[in-house]
């Protein structure tokens, strides 16, 4: 269970919510007001729709190589290939290099 509500008329996250590891991201909830007769009763249905934040940083895979090359090594060669990963999803995921 991610919600509560509460006297205060509040709702509020019981634990932290991931988006990228999430199957859906949306929660419905149904919220009910009563009074002391119980018939007295009405319900209100919320929809939370939870957005990406970009809260994972690209890392290297791998993260150190080493490089040996002569000293005569011709301008403009390629000396080591690299790639990086960023769990996040959507535009969050995109990074460049620098």
């Amino acid at each position: 269970m991610f919600f509560n509500c509460v006297y205060n008329r509040c709702i509020f996250l019981l634990q932290p919510v991931d988006y990228d590891t999430l199957v859906n991201p949306f929660f419905n909830l149904t919220v009910y007001v009563r009074d002391s007769d119980t018939t007295h009763v009405d319900t209100a249905y919320i929809e939370v729709y939870v957005t990406d934040f970009n809260d994972n940083p690209p890392i290297f895979v791998p993260n150190s190589q080493k490089v040996t090359e002569y000293e005569d090594v011709a301008v403009g060669k390629s000396l080591a290939r690299f790639s990086a990963t960023d769990r996040d999803l959507g535009m969050n995921k995109m990074f460049r290099y620098v």
